[in-house]
């Protein structure tokens, strides 16, 4: 049985992408499957067939480094066919596996990683221009000697189109769901679920759910998600000086298995992203998510969110950063039982046809064939 060890220094073992989607898909595909990730609140139980999961305790950004050699030495001393990582700043540990110690490594792309770097506050400074393109630089030189680059949006590899290193795109769509036999909530609920930021919205929903018990309407908001501890005491000042104890729900991180629960049960998913580098065009997982549990959504109006919600006719696009535009648009799915049917209905019905996993499963596994034909 082919060996696989996969590896992340940021990201929580029961990822969605890196564990319930890519790590089960090579399980079930006959790879003995080896992940190495952060801790979680939840431990593993070894419930699938050729999996194991071995967690890191969570270090500081200074701290780091600590673990970046701890995953280098496993990885070079596994008899694995194939090392996948997962975070730009294992790269150069990839770029020794391969060029050194001979390993086949795919790297994982989960984001336009130099729009996500002239985001920054320092990418503002005049000295650090000359930086991020030496960055930039050094960054494709180590991609060339991958054995293959992943991306999971198509838009990413035009930053890499003079890397010949072989390139597939799978896109993070979630597992083909049968609608779920659970009763919605008794009040209209809106959800979000993913990480928690200001330039994800954060403030403007507390502030939509201000509009809506102004306009008299009876509902709750779902937050889903790590809250960071600035948040968390700005939302309970928010509460509590605007009486929302009851419509703003912060729930923290939850499993996937949760997570389903939770949309099965809500009403209008949320998706009020910021126009910020890496966002633009990199459409959120869980507006998929939404479409798969046949929810009509509310989300940014950037080109590519707008396109999707259009074409599809399953939600639509606002100013993320009005509160007054969102809660308008919320008010009419509200009073317009009909027309979340509808846009819910449409969302589903793409995502049966093509926003769903088992797409993407089939180009993952095409993609360790040829890795492991070629060696």
């Amino acid at each position: 049985m082919k060996q696989v060890t996969i590896m992340s220094s940021v990201h929580p073992w029961n990822d969605t992408r890196i564990f319930h989607r890519e790590a089960v898909s090579l399980a079930n595909a006959g790879y003995a499957v080896t992940l190495y990730a952060i801790e979680s609140n939840r431990k593993y139980q070894n419930e699938i067939t050729n999996l194991t999961v071995k967690t890191l305790p969570k270090k500081s950004k200074l701290k780091r480094f600590q673990t970046w050699f701890r995953l280098h030495h496993i990885a070079r001393k596994s008899q694995a066919s194939i090392v996948h990582l997962h975070d730009p700043e294992l790269l150069p540990l990839g770029y020794f596996l391969q060029k050194f110690h001979k390993k086949q490594v795919v790297f994982d792309m989960h984001e336009d990683f130099p729009a996500v770097l002239q985001s920054k506050k320092i990418a503002k400074h005049a000295f650090a221009k000359p930086i991020l393109r030496f960055v930039a630089y050094v960054e494709k030189k180590m991609l060339q000697k991958v054995s293959a680059v992943v991306f999971a949006e198509a838009y990413y590899k035009e930053n890499y189109q003079d890397v010949l290193t072989k390139q597939v795109d799978i896109y993070n769509y979630p597992f083909l769901q049968e609608p779920m036999s659970v009763p919605k909530y008794e009040i209209p609920t809106l959800v979000y679920a993913g990480a928690i930021h200001e330039i994800r919205g954060f403030k403007e929903m507390l502030d939509v759910a201000r509009l809506l018990k102004m306009a008299g309407h009876t509902f709750q908001i779902l937050i889903i998600g790590q809250v960071p501890t600035r948040l968390e005491t700005y939302a309970s000042d928010f509460q509590r000086k605007h009486g929302l104890e009851q419509e703003i729900k912060l729930i923290g991180r939850v499993d996937l298995s949760q997570l389903m629960t939770y949309y099965a049960k809500s009403h209008i998913g949320l998706a009020l992203l910021h126009p910020v580098g890496n966002y633009l065009r990199s459409l959120p997982t869980k507006i998929f998510e939404y479409m798969s549990f046949s929810l009509p959504y509310v989300l940014s109006d950037f080109e590519a969110y707008q396109e999707l919600a259009t074409s599809t006719s399953s939600g639509i696009a606002v100013d993320a950063e009005k509160p007054h535009e969102i809660a308008k648009q919320i008010q009419f799915l509200l009073k317009h039982p009909e027309e979340q049917k509808r846009l819910g209905e449409n969302g589903y019905m793409y995502h049966q046809v093509k926003f769903n996993w088992a797409t993407q499963e089939q180009r993952l596994s095409k993609l360790y064939q040829s890795i492991l034909e070629e060696k």
